[in-house]
């Protein structure tokens, strides 16, 4: 399992507690950081404000530091919206351009849906494809939401990576096999959202309104912290890490001293009863505490 670095954060304001977006100087020391620490794969997007860009100025600015650099980028969600059939392949195309470009470099790891519901519809997977024929991506794949759009993506030869949601609070994907499904067919998982956008390190006293519905979710999980004495950021970063169906744990960060924190817990484990006892406490939770974009309805 490796890490990989999320860079929504450097791209534009973003988590549950309003982190504003680094400066570029910022985000150099962070994407410096990373390599230093042997972290060289990041998880971009065409949707992250100007991620792409930042990340693209760092890679220019430092082509000795990037030699050995992994990146995966996404299709914006909305660019297949409304298309005929026959224009999928070429706005796919001009789409992974642009992010090359502004990447500065010549060609991506993957390159994912960043809309599942593309997964519901054949012509746009064999779009998808396009872009390791013409050398631009080495895999394709999709970042899912639900178990659904999850098992889906599986039926799909052609799909080799997925980037799943996966947390303490989202069991979701354990429940519905989708992992052995995943580890048969030698499918790259990549796992996001270990802290669920911060929600996991908050004060249950200090959530927003529209996050009340969550405060007995943070008490228990602190409750279960407190008796093994092991800090919120420890126990679900470990509980993710820990995972043999995931291959990759993406994470953000606004600064050089997140990054510390969170890649200092990579030689940690977490005792199994533990474990156990943080499956069984939210083995069975509402959907709106997992799914972020529940939270403003």
């Amino acid at each position: 399992m490796k890490l990989a670095l999320g860079t929504v954060q450097l791209g534009m304001d973003y988590g549950v507690q309003g982190g504003k977006r680094p400066s570029q100087e910022t985000a150099d020391e962070i994407l410096s950081f990373a390599l230093e620490n042997k972290i060289n794969h990041f998880d971009t997007a065409a949707a992250y404000g100007n991620a792409e860009e930042v990340l693209g100025n760092f890679i220019r600015r430092n082509p000795d530091k990037v030699k050995d650099i992994h990146i995966v980028s996404k299709l914006a969600p909305k660019a297949l919206n409304g298309t005929q059939k026959k224009q999928q392949k070429e706005i796919v195309l001009r789409e992974i351009s642009k992010s090359i470009r502004k990447l500065n470099v010549n060609r991506l790891d993957a390159f994912l849906f960043h809309n599942a519901k593309y997964i519901f519809e054949e012509e746009a997977i064999y779009a998808l494809e396009c872009v390791k024929r013409e050398g631009m991506a080495g895999k394709i794949g999709v970042s899912i939401y639900t178990p659904q759009e999850a098992m889906k993506a599986l039926e799909y030869n052609e799909i080799t990576v997925i980037q799943v949601p996966y947390n303490v609070f989202d069991q979701r994907l354990d429940q519905c096999g989708f992992f052995e499904q995943a580890r048969k067919k030698e499918i790259e998982v990549y796992a996001r959202s270990s802290l669920l956008q911060g929600l996991m390190l908050m004060n249950p006293e200090c959530l927003p309104v529209k996050l009340r519905f969550a405060e007995n979710y943070l008490i228990r999980f602190l409750s279960v912290c407190n008796d093994y004495h092991i800090s919120p950021l420890k126990a679900a970063v470990c509980y993710v890490k820990g995972h043999s169906g995931i291959g990759h744990v993406v994470f953000g960060v606004d600064n050089k001293e997140q990054l510390l924190d969170y890649s200092s817990m990579w030689n940690e484990q977490l005792p199994d009863d533990m474990v156990c006892i943080l499956r069984k406490e939210f083995e069975n939770v509402e959907e709106r505490l997992v799914n972020p974009v529940l939270w403003n309805l």
